[in-house]
């Protein structure tokens, strides 16, 4: 009968130990790269899409990018809007893009398919206020990050481990 006992505490270990060092749950991953600090970790919506907002910084305009997981855990630009066509914005859409203006007047490249591993971004000190933006709901990064510094956008499956060593865990379900 200890035996039997030994045997199941040792199983339930195990499954303890499975359960909270296994990473099961993808999340947005937002790390520090130019600073020292924590990462952040956001839920992805059922529809696994979030964008970046913010104001470019040469003509003081709102541009978004639309963006979507991959089963590979990449991150796939869906979508670019835009106000204005000015230096560092395009001007038409490339390959299968598709170009257009919005009803209300700003331009949108829809159809993309470029995929990246990660987005490295520099947060703005001034002008940019990027903001990652999930389910409508916006963060804006200089929240959790110093400005100026850089972080990277990435996708990570976590462990509950992984989520509670002193990480911020945003919109957690």
């Amino acid at each position: 009968m200890r035996k039997y006992t030994s045997l199941g505490a040792i199983l339930l270990i195990l499954c303890i130990g499975f359960i909270l060092l296994i990473p099961l749950q993808t999340f947005l991953v937002i790390e520090p790269r130019s600073t020292t600090g924590d990462s952040v970790l956001f839920s992805l919506p059922d529809n696994h899409s979030f964008s970046v907002r913010y104001t470019h910084s040469i003509h003081l305009s709102e541009v978004e990018e639309f963006y979507e997981s991959t089963l590979s855990n990449q991150i796939h630009q869906t979508k670019l809007l835009y106000e204005d066509t000015a230096i560092g914005m395009p001007a038409n859409a490339e390959g299968n893009e598709i170009f257009e203006v919005t009803k209300d007047g700003k331009y949108l490249i829809s159809n993309m398919e470029k995929v990246f591993p990660y987005i490295d971004i520099r947060i703005g000190q001034v002008v940019a206020n990027h903001r990652l933006v999930l389910e409508g709901k916006e963060y804006p990064l200089a929240d959790y990050f110093v400005k100026g510094s850089v972080v990277r956008v990435q996708l990570k499956k976590q462990s509950l481990y992984d989520q509670w060593k002193g990480v911020t865990v945003v919109g957690k379900r």
